[in-house]
């Protein structure tokens, strides 16, 4: 086994852009770190996400701790700012930790779906909760009770293009 050559790797991904058309997209509700924002606008921008809609205070692209975390990656999807989540169209799915929140794997992701996250935190205020559609969560079998709010964004973000490609 060997690495590929940046031609195979630019035909990869070729191929898995082909094979990628459902829109999703990410809100991101009062998160306050910078760098857990950039990191969801690169994991965002390698999946093919339409749109990141800010929501509240958290912080946008032209902050140079979220470009430096992005690595430029949030000028390749669109950002949204919005003063509600009401104000975000599609099927709001929370990605949190609530009550009648189902495992993300057992979830039927759709097409027009829009991740929530919430500060890294409380979480989604019971009002964010409220404006949402469905609530999904990660089983965490481990000792510890949460994750990073970008790795929650990143498995909630593959799972949804998984199942996309696995209905293929």
């Amino acid at each position: 086994m060997k690495a590929m050559t940046t031609t195979q790797i630019k035909r990869a991904n070729r191929d898995w852009r082909r094979r990628t058309d459902r829109s999703l997209s990410v809100a991101l509700v009062s998160l306050s770190n910078p760098f857990n924002v950039g990191s969801i606008y690169r994991t965002a921008a390698v999946l093919g996400l339409e749109a990141v809609y800010l929501v509240g205070a958290t912080p946008g692209p032209g902050e140079a701790k979220v470009h430096k975390t992005g690595l430029g990656t949030e000028h390749g999807v669109e950002t949204v700012g919005v003063a509600a989540l009401a104000e975000v169209p599609g099927r709001r799915v929370a990605v949190e930790l609530a009550d009648g929140a189902v495992p993300m794997h057992e979830f039927a992701f759709a097409a027009g779906d829009v991740l929530v996250l919430g500060s890294e935190g409380h979480g989604l205020s019971p009002s964010s909760l409220a404006a949402c559609d469905a609530a999904v969560y990660v089983p965490q079998p481990g000792k510890v009770a949460s994750l990073n709010v970008a790795m929650a964004a990143t498995l909630a973000m593959y799972e949804a293009r998984r199942q996309e490609w696995a209905a293929q």
